[in-house]
């Protein structure tokens, strides 16, 4: 082989290095995902059919006949769904705006009562119509249904062209990572914050697909659900869940997640190789290039198709890796080198000069011709216009739009006659300016007002200088070029979505959020937080309107309020909060002496009747209030956070008004952290019994012992019965606590020295909601213990509700043989005139009435009416919280049998109190003694 001309030495380096810069540039991204796109296709293969997608398509939409559905339909597709043997169901639906809490309950109920796993998705969308500088957030599921069910993202992302090629594995979102929908369908059990490929060479056709309104008619095929996963989503059109792909040119979202679950589930998932492989290939092929170029046996025609069979092979080592391997070789920049290469080859071969040439003759006409053609058949709206306000372009996209709002717009003719003022004007204003800078290209909105209807539309104006017909020795003459899109239709449900989160349902007025983000305005507006006000009111009678009237009254009612307290000049922004029922006021500029005259001005409001529906309803009022303190506070959702605790406190103490303070805040937090605590005392086994002994007041020996239980906690050591009883009657835990008490003394009791009797506590709640004798019977027969050593403790409360019912009962317990003491005598309800009528055997007289003793008439004379009561009914009188011997004289001789309190010893444990009973310890606190 003789020496090669340098020239084709030189033109191969130099091909091979601008292809490799350009190749870093990313000037061949779509020429690899063209040449991708043609391998996925050349392997298309059939979904698994282990995945069905339920779609709510046109059929359903017609048939249902409103849209978006009623969140009880989704209810009935998880039911039957689950019937029909489904695996797993999951939703491809926005579920993160509140709806009625009927409708929200209903699919609550669903979710909690589902026999497999649901999985509802968050979605990843921009705050603004501008994506490239707009915020991205994130709509989650309310609360109510995220928190009965697993969650999935089902964001895609789509590549600069709008081809959408790969999702996310898993993204964090608000500090949480949450695996994709596509993840979670597959059952791909890595959670990975990496981007993955999807292989676009599944036929969507196999998908096995029905429609939503088939599963609710039950008219879908027999076992088309049976142990299948299954996915519900949009495929109706006018729900624009479509995006563009590879392949299959466009697709519905649900079913772009099926294909992307079955890459994962069949394995086909395809991994990018890294660049350092097309570079690694292009430096290999310069062996046989350069043998091709610089073998001179071979004539032009020979070198073009050794280059041509090179490119082939190539593409077939790029399919190869695909097919056999899954993994994706860019081959754009390898191809292009070895195309430069022969076209390099050609032009040096036939003149490189003369081409050049004719290539300048042609080069202006036909780059103008090309810009026509770009501008006609662009779909953006496109308008060039010169200095004098003469059209030079248009697009067909531009005309149409023009021609909506009345005008002709077309090649020539006057700006000002041919197209809408409000742009006109601002293409004028750019056309105006003397110095012109083009400083990149910026969008804006421009609405225009018509008659039949406001349309918005999103535009850029550009500058720009050019020579009059190419020739550069005149002066360059100004040009704008404006380029716009109709985005009405984003832009209202932008406004509406941006709507619906700021503000509540049903009452129409600012939602928490919404309420929280007008007090952060009033910062803004020059107004300091330190001088707002917030009050947080809640009416006494609401929950009674939607017990006896229904939930349509209830709604009708928190309307009506919303609309009086909306009217309130007095108030800068209103509130409400449904899901507490509690309207929010603010009021800034303001301090703690208005606050009497705010209370004054809410409760008036409230204090007039409403009418809803011929009812005329009064429905007072309990308010909280909070004014802004940089100490403790630093937002307004702390502000907003203080009058709701403000507002508890008002209601646990049945008071008409609090104000906040941090000593307030801390009993709130208390009882919140009690209530959230005390759910797992009993798997911790904190509660334990005490018992106090209960003595004959002639001789101080001890007759029998009350039980009473303690909460031991963990951190807080021994809690208060006054603090936590009163938490587990509300939430019917002391139904628990009661059967567990009642089993425990019982047994406890069996294991003293001496036969003591022993009185157990029942609460009206653990009467009402349990079978109280079976519990005495269960307990007795468990432990052994005799009917006449068990004694009950009941208080004055049990009779409020059915007394009928309460003394059949009461008489059964005491016909087995248990004595019952009245418990708490004289704090409650009880009448001296008709309490003979309950099957009592005792009446325990509070210790409020001994505690005074002696000095106190008016509780002597107390003393005197109930025992001469208790005497007349022979029933056995024991006077609780005696710490004295005088005390202790005074009711024996008053007619009092037994004493209680610390006087004869304090609550002990089991084992203390059987020490106690087998020693003569408690002879020392004998009568008299």
């Amino acid at each position: 082989m003789k020496r090669a001309p340098l020239y084709r030495i030189l033109t191969l380096l130099v091909v091979l290095l601008c292809c490799a810069l350009a190749k870093w540039e990313g000037w061949f991204n779509h020429v690899d995902h063209v040449l991708a796109e043609h391998r996925m296709a050349a392997k298309v293969m059939p979904a698994s059919g282990k995945i069905v997608l339920l779609q709510i398509d046109n059929k359903s939409l017609t048939s249902i006949g409103v849209w978006p559905w009623k969140r009880s339909i989704y209810a009935q597709i998880i039911k039957k769904a689950f019937r029909a043997g489904a695996q797993e169901l999951a939703f491809d639906i926005d579920f993160s705006s509140s709806s009625t809490s009927t409708e929200d309950g209903a699919l609550a109920a669903a979710l909690e009562g589902a026999e497999g796993p649901v999985t509802l998705a968050v979605f990843q969308q921009f705050a603004t119509s501008n994506m490239e500088r707009g915020e991205l957030r994130f709509n989650r599921p309310i609360e109510t249904l995220a928190n009965r069910s697993w969650l999935a993202t089902v964001n895609v992302i789509a590549d600069p062209d709008g081809y959408v090629r790969s999702f996310p594995l898993a993204q964090t979102i608000d500090g949480e990572l949450l695996p994709s929908l596509t993840s979670t369908l597959s059952g791909y059990r890595k959670i990975l914050e990496e981007k993955q490929i999807i292989n676009f060479n599944i036929d969507p056709d196999t998908i096995p697909t029905y429609s939503v309104i088939d599963l609710l008619e039950g008219t879908l095929p027999e076992r088309a659900l049976e142990n299948r996963k299954i996915l519900v989503g949009a495929g109706a059109a006018e729900l624009r869940d479509t995006l563009a792909v590879p392949v299959f040119g466009v697709l519905n979202g649900p079913q772009l997640q099926i294909i992307a679950a079955e890459n994962l589930l069949q394995g086909t998932n395809v991994h990018q190789l890294p660049d350092r492989w097309s570079y690694g290939l292009m430096l290999l092929l310069l062996l046989p290039m350069g043998f091709i170029l610089l073998f001179k046996k071979f004539n032009s025609y020979g070198r073009l198709a050794g280059l041509f069979a090179l490119s082939a092979g190539v593409e077939y080592i790029g399919y190869t890796l695909y097919a056999d391997k899954h993994l994706l070789l860019d081959t754009a920049a390898v191809q292009a080198t070895i195309l430069l290469t022969g076209v390099a080859l050609t032009l040096t071969e036939v003149g490189f000069k003369s081409v050049l040439l004719n290539l300048s003759h042609k080069h202006g006409q036909s780059i103008s011709d090309l810009l026509d053609t770009v501008v006609t058949d662009s779909l953006t709206g496109i308008v060039i216009v010169d200095s004098a306000g003469r059209i030079l372009g248009v697009s067909q996209q531009a005309q149409r739009t023009f021609a909506h709002l009345g005008y002709d717009a077309h090649k020539g003719a006057l700006m000002a006659q041919s197209m809408p003022w409000e742009f006109g004007s601002k293409i004028k204003e750019c056309l105006d300016k003397i110095h012109w800078r083009h400083n990149g290209q910026h969008t804006n909105l421009l609405e225009i007002e018509r008659k039949s209807g406001t349309r918005v539309y999103e535009y850029s104006i550009t500058p720009s200088l050019i020579a009059p017909d190419g020739d550069a020795q005149h002066e360059e003459n100004k040009v704008a070029t404006l380029l716009f899109h109709d985005i009405t239709d984003v832009y209202m449900e932008q406004k509406r979505l941006a709507y619906i989160a700021d503000h509540d349902p049903l009452t129409d007025l600012f939602n928490t959020q919404g309420f929280c983000n007008q007090i952060e305005k009033f910062r803004s507006s020059g107004s300091a937080l330190e001088h707002t006000i917030v009050l947080a009111c809640q009416t006494q009678r609401l929950e009674r309107v939607n017990q006896l009237l229904g939930p349509d009254y209830a709604d009708s009612l928190m309307r009506q309020i919303g609309e009086a307290l909306d009217t309130l000049q007095q108030f800068d922004c209103v509130g409400c909060h449904t899901n507490r029922k509690t309207f929010l006021l603010a009021k800034r500029n303001a301090g703690q002496s208005d606050l009497p005259n705010l209370f004054e001005i809410v409760q008036a409001c409230l204090n007039t009747p409403f009418d809803v529906r011929g009812h005329s309803i009064m429905v007072g009022s309990q308010i909280g209030a909070a004014q802004f303190d940089d100490a403790t506070m630093s937002s307004a959702s702390e502000l907003t956070d203080a009058a709701i605790i403000a507002l508890d406190h008002a209601q646990e103490k049945g008071e008409d008004r609090a104000i906040y303070s941090p000593r307030l805040a801390a009993e709130v937090h208390r009882k919140r952290f009690l209530e959230n605590e005390i759910l797992g005392a009993f798997e911790r086994e904190e509660f334990e019994l005490y018992y106090q002994p209960q003595v004959d007041l002639t001789n101080g020996e001890p007759v029998g012992c009350e039980a009473l239980v303690r909460w031991n906690h963990k951190e807080l050591g021994l809690v208060s019965p006054n603090h936590f009883i009163p938490i587990l009657e509300e939430t019917g835990k002391i139904v628990d606590l009661g059967h567990w008490l009642l089993m425990t003394a019982c047994s406890q009791a069996m294991s003293w020295s001496k036969p003591m009797p022993v009185a157990v506590n029942i609460s009206a709640v653990q009467f009402q909601r349990s079978n109280i004798l079976e519990e005495i019977e269960e307990a007795l027969a468990l432990s052994g213990l005799p009917e006449e050593r068990l004694h009950i403790e009941i208080t004055e409360s049990l009779f409020i509700a059915d007394p009928d019912a309460v003394i059949e009962q009461l008489t059964a317990i005491r016909n087995r043989g248990i004595k019952i003491a009245l418990d708490d005598f004289g704090t409650g309800y009880s009448s001296l005139s008709y309490i003979h009528r309950f099957p009592l055997d005792k009446i325990k007289i509070d210790r409020d009435f001994v505690k005074d003793l002696p000095y106190s008439a008016d509780s002597m004379a107390v003393i005197n009416a109930v025992t001469a009561l208790a005497h007349g009914f022979d029933m056995t009188i024991i006077a609780e919280g005696m710490e004295t011997q005088q005390q202790a004289e005074v009711l024996r001789i008053a007619g009092c049998h037994q004493g209680q309190g610390y006087l004869f010893g304090k609550p002990m444990t089991n084992d203390d109190f059987s020490s106690y009973l087998s020693s003569r310890k408690w002879r020392a606190k004998r009568m008299g003694q």
